[in-house]
């Protein structure tokens, strides 16, 4: 997804972020999302070993925990009490760089991982992606291996003229075969996956569900109780969203309570440019009136809140203006009542051109 700098520098530029004295009871973690550790790959998909270094050096030296990503999804399954300031750190693709970079750091501080992997790239030894040996030793530093399907291709997008049964049958064979290749060369039939840019529709969710994964996006703000857990959020954490003074805000972000959302399905008609959602809350220490929207260019989002008597409290977001095709995000954040801490939700759609592409 569009990363929302904008909207962490809106609302949180020259922030030093203080410890709150107050003791959070914690059924949430935050996952940071990479891909590359390296200065010398695509900017707006990289950290360099400089950031990445800050930003576990930030970890070490303010009181956080780093979990294992399946020790915290079973606890959130098993709705089990989760330390406040729990974090897991994942990369998508497991690229090179992650070996040669990152890999020795994690290591030292014996710091657990989990590296999301497409079988294909790596069977036919593509220099930009690690080797099934160099996976092996990843596997034995700590590191736990995820899945991305055997092609890391976008099941949110459909074939020409492929119906909805096609594209099922299709997204269960990619997963089906990357857990073959991931048992065959690595020994393990990974419960965790991970969408190819973050993306994700109904189908790929239904299909998801059926192979008892669970799966992450791109989409902002912790794991809890009110994610679910075939489409869970992760931060990003390079690129723009490599400085680690905004990445310190999300580290410590709260999930909104979000009861239900009421919103259309997630491809939207071509023509469908202002989608809205009502989101319906559950009761807690964030301040509505505080409630701030953005979309993913930063760009404020139409928020209208409602909170009487005897109900529960509710909002609804809409665009100000047409969005463009792609993915789209909305992101809220909401005001802790005692602290400096914020609560985040995101919902995403996907909007088509005219002939169901993006």
């Amino acid at each position: 997804m569009r990363k929302l700098t904008a909207l962490t520098s809106f609302l949180f530029a020259g922030l030093l972020l203080i410890q709150s004295p107050l003791s959070f009871a914690a059924k949430h973690a935050v996952v940071l999302q990479y891909q590359h550790i390296s200065d010398r790959t695509p900017p707006s998909k990289s950290a360099s070993e400089r950031e990445f270094l800050s930003h576990l050096r930030y970890l070490e030296t303010n009181g956080f925990n780093v979990w294992p990503l399946e020790k915290i999804v079973d606890r959130l399954k098993r709705k089990q009490t989760i330390p406040d300031k729990t974090v897991a750190i994942t990369f998508d693709h497991a690229y090179i760089s992650v070996y040669d970079t990152a890999l020795k750091h994690l290591s030292a501080r014996k710091m657990p991982f989990t590296v999301f992997v497409a079988a294909a790239p790596i069977m036919k030894e593509h220099p930009l992606y690690m080797s099934w040996q160099q996976l092996r030793e990843v596997q034995k530093a700590g590191g736990t291996i995820g899945s991305m399907g055997i092609t890391s291709s976008n099941l949110a997008k459909g074939l020409p003229d492929e119906r909805p049964e096609q594209r099922q049958t299709r997204i269960a064979k990619e997963i089906d075969l990357n857990q073959a290749a991931l048992q065959k060369f690595l020994g393990v039939s990974p419960k965790l996956f991970a969408y190819e840019e973050g993306q994700a529709d109904e189908i790929a969710r239904k299909v998801i569900r059926s192979k008892g994964l669970a799966a992450f996006g791109l989409h902002q703000g912790p794991v809890s109780r009110y994610t679910s857990t075939d489409y869970l959020p992760r931060f990003t954490a390079t690129g723009s969203a490599s400085n680690v003074n905004n990445l310190s805000v999300k580290l410590t972000s709260l999930p909104l309570p979000v009861r239900k959302v009421k919103a259309q399905p997630t491809i939207l008609a071509a023509d469908n440019k202002r989608p809205q959602a009502q989101v319906e809350l559950l009761s807690g220490s964030y301040q509505l009136s505080g409630l701030r929207c953005k979309n993913g260019d930063g760009l404020p989002v139409s928020t209208y809140t409602s909170s009487e008597e005897g109900k529960r409290p509710v909002f609804m977001m809409q665009s100000k203006l047409g969005e463009k095709v792609g993915p789209i995000e909305y992101t809220c954040l909401a005001p802790h009542d005692k602290s400096t801490r914020f609560y985040w939700f995101s919902h995403t759609w996907i909007l088509p051109n005219q002939k169901g592409y993006w």
